[in-house]
């Protein structure tokens, strides 16, 4: 890559380029002939005279602000360059260029063994773009390199050779959606990196669906379904990139109306354009079921953090643990249990009974749907129909918090839990 003294001629280098295009462009504008120097100069100088009197600037004077703040971005170019050409990564070499050693800006692949990249080769992606990579200024002592893998992959998808995405398709789900070019092309990034069908320009298949949803994909559910469902437009059961922009633009940037329509088709579990009170029955209760496996994954890691920050020490008992008081001797119902002996103590058979959380949240649901469908279905019939429950979700839109949730972060739908199943 260079000796060290290639960083101070690099500047210099920089600078000199600067002032030579300078040059170079006042050179263009001179007029063509054989006048010597000293004319040349007697010339500029009556020129540069009649420019002053007349107030006109001279545009290529190396005075003038334009040239002077060109001359501070061409150092500044050059000072940065040779910052970072400073530091060495030796005994490090560019997996790709083999560059030795990496100068500058080093990249290593968290989830391969011994992979380097230099700053010029990251950039134009020559690795597994599912691949994740750290970035390293600092250069590392050369004996604590790593040698194995830090990181499994976090990107499900395999590395397919896809196509980039043409003009006419970019216009044409300019059309279809709310996104722009730009957005666009981000989530199709996003999708090659998730993309593990290779047929029809790539695809999602319900397995990695599950995998991108978290820990709401780890067990099945009646709401993950009619999302997939949802996305799957032709019900192939693959998600390509069409459907799968077409889906988010709704979930994401889409209108009320847009939303109703599609939380109308998910809760219509048999696509007979109706709701029945049994339809709304088994997605509020899918829906429920989902809320609460969430907050037990976030209280679980909660406790996982508060017990890593606990400290304790040997001679600290484990009550010191807790905040409540004891229970004092003078309380006669706790002395009374204290001195009781085992014998004394009334005999308990235990059955088995379903969780209170089971029970309460069966019951409320039971209760909510009875008081949701009175509301809904205004004609009296057996089921909701499509004016109904847009009327109805114009006055209260808590009954598509399940769809709008899925389509925003994962912690809104711990936030929106409370917003459907504790209304009176």
């Amino acid at each position: 890559m260079g000796t060290p003294l290639s960083n101070g001629a690099f500047l210099v280098g920089g600078v000199l380029s600067g002032l030579g295009l300078l040059y170079t462009l006042y050179s263009v504008r001179r007029p063509s002939g054989t006048r010597s120097s000293h004319q040349q100069a007697s010339a500029n100088s009556q020129r540069g005279s009649s420019n002053s009197q007349q107030g006109v600037e001279n545009p290529f004077d190396t005075d003038a602000p334009e040239a002077q703040n060109l001359l501070h971005l061409l150092n500044s170019i050059a000072d940065d360059q040779a910052r970072k050409e400073g530091y060495v990564h030796r005994g490090i070499i560019c997996s790709h260029c083999r560059a030795s050693p990496i100068r500058g800006i080093r990249y290593k692949c968290a989830n391969c063994a011994d992979y380097d990249l230099c700053e010029s080769c990251e950039a134009h992606q020559v690795h597994l773009r599912t691949h994740t990579f750290l970035k390293i200024k600092i250069p590392i002592a050369p004996l604590a390199n790593p040698r194995s893998a830090l990181l499994n992959v976090f990107y499900p998808g395999l590395p397919l050779d896809l196509p980039a995405l043409s003009r006419d398709k970019l216009r044409e789900l300019q059309r279809k959606t709310h996104f722009d070019q730009v957005e666009l092309e981000a989530l199709y990034e996003q999708f090659r990196s998730i993309a593990t069908v290779p047929r029809d320009g790539g695809g999602i298949d319900r397995k990695t669906f599950d995998q991108c949803l978290g820990p709401l994909g780890l067990e099945k559910n009646l709401i993950t379904d009619r999302i997939f469902k949802f996305f799957d437009q032709d019900g192939d059961g693959i998600i390509n990139f069409s459907e799968l922009v077409c889906g988010l633009s709704i979930l994401c940037k889409g209108n009320l109306e847009e939303k109703m329509r599609c939380a109308f088709k998910g809760y219509d579990l048999d696509d007979d354009g109706k709701i029945s009170k049994e339809e709304l029955q088994k997605i509020f209760k899918a829906y429920f079921h989902l809320s609460t496996e969430l907050v037990r994954d976030v209280v679980k890691a909660m406790e996982e953090e508060l017990m890593e920050s606990y400290e304790s020490s040997p001679a600290q008992p484990v009550a010191a643990a807790f905040n409540a008081a004891v229970p004092p001797d003078s309380n006669a119902h706790y002395t009374a249990v204290k001195t009781a002996s085992l014998e004394d103590l009334p005999s308990i058979e235990w059955e088995p009974r379903v969780p209170v959380n089971e029970c309460l949240s069966s019951e409320a649901i039971e209760e909510l749907v009875e008081k949701v469908f009175e509301s809904i279905n205004t004609k009296g019939d057996n089921y909701i129909d499509w004016e109904e429950f847009r009327d109805y979700v114009q006055t209260d839109t808590s009954i598509v918090a399940w769809f709008e949730a899925l389509g925003s972060r994962t912690d809104d739908l711990v936030l929106r839990n409370d917003s459907v199943f504790a209304k009176d």
